[in-house]
């Protein structure tokens, strides 16, 4: 629907040769520009822009610098800044490191989405989200608070 919304499914992985190389995050400049094509053709519609890796670096301190390393988007403040006009509209929602972190880049709201089972634990729960939008009646795109999902501990731990 020209108001509805829509979802932009990006891959983020650098396509390289070498198995250290994969992990590394990067949009390609024709799949920015085609979803930049996209956005421009429904002006009023609100948009979830998914990819895999986190577009900035969190803003909190590494554990280590080789959390640093590799991790966000080679081009990610490129990418934000190419979305920073039409971000009322947006949410980007990525995974990789699977941090819990819901945040911003200037106006692009960014959801990380935290894993229940990486690290996970038996004798821990863990959790997941599910995240609701709504639209404004400004033609931007609500995120409301989400709700989590706690998974008790492994039976038999």
């Amino acid at each position: 629907q020209p108001d509805g919304l829509g979802v932009v499914l990006l891959n983020s992985n650098a396509e390289t040769h070498f198995s250290f190389t994969n992990a590394l995050g990067l949009v390609a400049e024709e799949d920015m520009q085609a979803m930049l094509a996209a956005l421009a053709q429904y002006p009023r519609a609100r948009f979830v822009v998914a990819l895999h890796h986190h577009p900035v670096e969190y803003p909190q301190q590494a554990k280590a610098f080789s959390e640093r390393i590799g991790t966000a988007l080679i081009n990610g403040s490129r990418f934000v800044r190419l979305l920073k006009p039409q971000a009322h509209r947006l949410v980007a929602m990525h995974g990789h490191r699977h941090i819990d972190w819901i945040g911003r880049c200037g106006p692009l709201r960014i959801v990380s989405a935290p894993s229940p089972v990486m690290e996970a634990t038996h004798d821990e729960p863990t959790a997941f989200y599910i995240h609701r939008l709504g639209a404004r009646v400004d033609g931007g795109l609500a995120l409301m608070a989400p709700e989590r999902i706690e998974i008790g501990p492994a039976a038999g731990a």
